[in-house]
């Protein structure tokens, strides 16, 4: 029950924390019990590779009933590299936060980073959408309970409250996508597996990600750029992406009409977010670009028969993008460090993306195909451009800094390379050659360009000076817009602001002077309404 020993270390690191911490205050102290309880959770979860697959049901709403179907964990060669990735990131992030001495660096937020990464690690483990669903729930109940804590201004809080109405909505679809299944064979626990019910999850799935449709999920607040607001604001992909590994191959059979219009939308995102992505300013903010990038790829990946394919593109997403995220201060002399974070999405022969790429292109050369091997150049030349750009004031650390904050970037490398090669059954291969050659050539080409010309783009955002700057600005914006369907938020709210004003013009005319006048007219009126029914029937 090695299983329990992860959640159990969590929630005692968490409890002991939260105990000595309200008695005797000591920084230090919390963080020892901190990275030891996930150190524990981290190599329990590596020796969990032995004992795969696994079931660990934890409660049975109605025994002997249709509405028997448990809440449940379980454990297989699809959700255990998520599990050690997660488990990963969070040591990372304990390791990289001796470097950092700001406010958002307390007990309490390590108490916050074990509570969310418990949480997470039972949506991962979800043995079925129901269990999936709850653990969607608990998950967005803590996150925006911690972030309207840390945001206080109100056009964060807006943005807050937008991004956790489309986590909102990805459950219930969850839950509508169940319910389609639970018709057919209400017995069958993983319903991810019916086929008549498989394009509803991806759709769930793909709205919790932010491609589905192509919306920004909240990651740019300043409080959230470093440190433990990186795992806060990456990890609930992951439950996700393991939703969309698990469902079957063919189900691209039903729904062939909404299956065409994901497909559409889902190049889309991932084309535009991988442009966004690479002309940013900083990684900072092409972070959410990166985030719908790479879930685009997982989508894409399902559409085309090969949803188990997914999880490279999603480990690549989390363990790439932790690994630049958290080179923070970006320090010279161990830029090699990050440049390895390639290995998890390069795609080349023996590296974890390379099995990847079956899933990724159409079996037939087509636009699709090239648009593709773009998106993901696109994304790689931005990751290196990022490393290169990077530069800090700071020459040095503290004593104990200098071996933490690299330990804690080789431990998501290590991750990189380990689930490269015991991650799942075929996943050490060649891959497809020819597209991993020809990203790779586009790629060299744009990096002796930078070495020639400089990576540094000035500013991403177009200048003013150019021609046609403003038409092309323009163009982008009503494209942003239109993608993210942003536009049926403002239609909405102006629909519901105009009856709110007919309302207040009602209530003023009925308590008004001739309030009494114009009731009597709206009983007359209805009368009439109400007789001339009558008195057709």
């Amino acid at each position: 029950m090695l299983i329990f020993v992860v959640f159990g270390v969590l929630s005692l690191g968490a409890l002991l924390i939260l105990v000595t911490h309200a008695h005797k205050p000591n920084t230090a102290r919390s963080w020892f019990f901190a990275i030891s309880t996930v150190l524990i959770a981290w190599i329990a979860a590596w020796i969990l590779r032995l004992y795969l697959p696994s079931d660990f049901p934890l409660l049975t709403w109605f025994p002997d009933s249709d509405f028997a179907d448990p809440l449940a964990l379980a454990i297989d060669t699809i959700n255990w590299p998520y599990l050690v990735t997660a488990l990963s990131m969070a040591l990372a992030v304990l390791l990289t936060d001796t470097t950092r001495a700001d406010a958002t660096v307390t007990p309490l937020s390590w108490v916050r980073l074990l509570a969310v990464t418990g949480l997470n690690l039972i949506a991962i483990l979800a043995a079925n959408p129901l269990t999936m669903a709850v653990s969607w729930m608990m998950v967005d109940l803590v996150d925006i309970m911690s972030l309207m804590k840390i945001t206080k201004a109100t056009d964060l809080s807006a943005k807050i409250t937008s991004a956790f109405g489309i986590r909102l909505l990805s459950s219930f679809l969850l839950v509508f996508a169940t319910a389609v299944a639970w018709r057919v064979d209400p017995v069958q626990i993983n319903y991810a597996q019916m086929t008549n019910a498989s394009i509803y999850f991806l759709m769930a799935a793909g709205l919790r990600l932010g491609v589905l449709p192509l919306n920004l999920p909240f990651l740019d607040a300043p409080e959230l750029r470093r440190g433990s607001g990186i795992l806060f604001r990456l990890l609930p992909a992951a439950s996700a992406l393991v939703l969309i590994a698990q469902l079957q191959e063919e189900f691209l059979i039903f729904n062939e009409k909404v299956t065409l219009a994901v497909r559409i939308l889902t190049l889309i995102a991932a084309l535009y977010s991988a442009v966004m992505w690479m002309t940013r300013q900083n990684s900072f903010e092409g972070r959410p670009y990166w985030v719908v990038g790479f879930s685009a790829f997982a989508l894409q990946s399902a559409l085309n028969g090969h949803p188990g394919a997914s999880r490279v593109w999603g480990l690549a997403m989390l363990l790439a993008g932790s690994l630049l995220f958290l080179f923070n201060p970006p320090i010279r002399r161990i830029r090699f460090l990050p440049m390895l974070g390639l290995l998890a999405f390069i795609g080349l022969p023996y590296t974890l993306a390379a099995s990847g790429w079956e899933g990724l292109l159409p079996d037939q050369f087509n636009l699709v195909w090239v648009a593709m091997i773009l998106t993901h150049a696109f994304l790689v030349i931005g990751y290196i451009r990022y490393i290169f750009e990077a530069d800090s004031t700071v020459t040095g650390l503290e004593k104990y800094a200098r071996v933490t904050f690299p330990l804690g970037l080789v431990i998501l490398i290590q991750t990189i390379m380990v689930l490269g090669i015991i991650g799942w059954q075929n996943v050490l291969t060649t891959g497809n050659l020819i597209s991993s050659g020809i990203s790779l050539g586009l790629v060299v080409l744009a990096v002796l360009f930078g070495w020639k010309f400089g990576f540094q783009i000035k500013p991403a955002r177009i200048s003013a000076a150019q021609p046609f700057s403003r038409l092309a600005a323009l163009i982008i914006k009503f494209f942003r817009d239109l993608f993210s369907l942003s536009w049926v938020s403002v239609l909405a709210h102006k629909v519901f602001s105009r009856l709110l004003l007919f309302g207040d013009f009602l209530n003023q005319v009925i308590e008004g002077d001739g309030g009494i006048l114009w009731s009597l007219v709206f009983i007359v009126v209805l009368s009439i309404f109400f007789l001339t029914l009558r008195g057709g029937k």
